[in-house]
C-alpha cells in the first residue's frame, strides 16, 4: 500500500528534485557506457588515415562500464534515501557520505580516462 505525503511547503518540487537528480545520474551512465562501446569499437570522431592501433582497450572499457553500474548504483542510493528522508519529513538537503564517495569514484576515472586517451591520441 502506498504511503501518501501531503504537499506541505516544497514537497513536491523536493521530489521532483529527487527524480531529476536519479535521471542525471541514468544519463551519465549512458555516456560512459556508450564510451565504453566506443573504446572496444575503436571508434573516433574524426577519421584519419592513421592505423588502427593494435593494443586493446578492453581494460579501459571494463572500467568505463563498471563507473557507469557505479554511477547508477549511487543515483539509486541518493534516491532512496532522499525518499526516505521525504517520507520521514526529515530535511535531506546534504549529501549521503556514500553517494559522495561513490561520484568523486566516478569523477575520478573520468579524469584518468581523459588523461589516458590524450596520451594515446598524441
Amino acid at each position: 500500500m502506498p504511503h501518501l505525503v501531503e504537499n506541505i511547503g516544497s514537497t513536491a518540487r523536493d521530489f521532483c528534485m529527487l527524480e531529476r537528480n536519479i535521471l542525471s545520474h541514468l544519463k551519465l551512465a549512458l555516456l560512459l557506457s556508450l564510451l565504453s562501446s566506443s573504446l572496444l569499437l575503436h571508434a573516433r570522431l574524426v577519421p584519419g588515415n592513421e592505423p588502427r592501433s593494435t593494443g586493446s582497450n578492453v581494460p579501459l572499457a571494463s572500467v568505463e562500464y563498471a563507473t557507469a553500474m557505479a554511477a547508477i548504483a549511487g543515483g539509486v542510493w541518493e534516491y532512496y534515501s532522499g525518499y526516505n528522508d521525504l517520507r520521514q519529513t526529515r530535511a535531506f538537503l546534504s549529501g549521503v557520505r556514500p553517494h559522495l564517495i561513490i561520484m568523486g569514484a566516478v569523477t575520478c576515472v573520468v579524469f584518468g580516462t581523459t588523461i589516458v586517451l590524450l596520451v594515446q591520441g598524441g
